[in-house]
């Protein structure tokens, strides 16, 4: 499963170009270059669940660019960019940081996070609020926090978190029966106790944050 990178971790470093993002497309707009006397280029703004911003610019009519200065409002997965200090009198958003896509940079449009499960393992020490009868068990966990695009307009507003116990017998590596079983865990939800029913096991919501 790929780890994606947050907006808000990314650092000045030449050396590394292997920067991974999901995001959304929050605005689009052209520009153009009083130097070189060309244009239209394009300024994208990265909007990343948490709400952080960052600027993306293009200086090449790239062929895997074509079309998305188009596609404003919606998720995309970018592969492969550079980092620059953005300039202070030129910021559109509050990210000391800027990205520059090239050649090589690979850009898709994905579905909307709201319609897809992310995902984030834990360790169950690392699970806040974890009831003392669990930590008896030494055994890992996988938290799954369902993100809407509701939290991303709104970093604020409430994001369900809830674990499942290593016992339940999900196979990773084939991702859609993950999503399968995940959305049928979610459809035995039992509203007396607040709990999940999945092969016998019990697995508890554990916060709403």
């Amino acid at each position: 499963m790929a780890e994606y990178d947050k907006l808000s971790e990314v650092t000045y470093n030449p050396a590394v170009r292997a920067w991974r993002f999901r995001v959304k497309l929050h605005r689009i707009y052209p520009f153009y270059s009083y130097v070189t006397n060309s244009g239209p280029y394009y300024n994208y703004i990265l909007a990343y669940e948490d709400g952080y911003k960052m600027e993306m610019n293009t200086y090449g009519n790239y062929k895997k660019f074509r079309g998305l200065e188009k596609e404003e409002g919606r998720w995309v997965e970018i592969f492969v960019v550079d980092v620059e200090r953005a300039y202070p009198c030129f910021k559109t958003t509050s990210s000391p940081f800027r990205l520059i896509a090239s050649r090589v940079t690979q850009v898709r449009i994905i579905e909307p996070l709201n319609n897809s499960i992310f995902f984030d393992f834990k360790s169950i020490h690392a699970i806040p609020r974890m009831h003392w009868c669990d930590l008896k068990y030494l055994i890992d966990t996988m938290g799954v926090v369902f993100n809407t695009e509701a939290h991303l307009d709104a970093p604020s507003g409430p994001r369900m978190e809830f674990y499942i116990r290593d016992n339940i017998p999900f196979k990773l590596s084939d991702r859609r029966l993950v999503h399968t079983q995940i959305r049928n865990l979610l459809s035995n939800r039992n509203p007396v106790n607040n709990e999940f029913v999945y092969g016998g096991f019990y697995t508890s919501v554990l916060t709403t944050i």
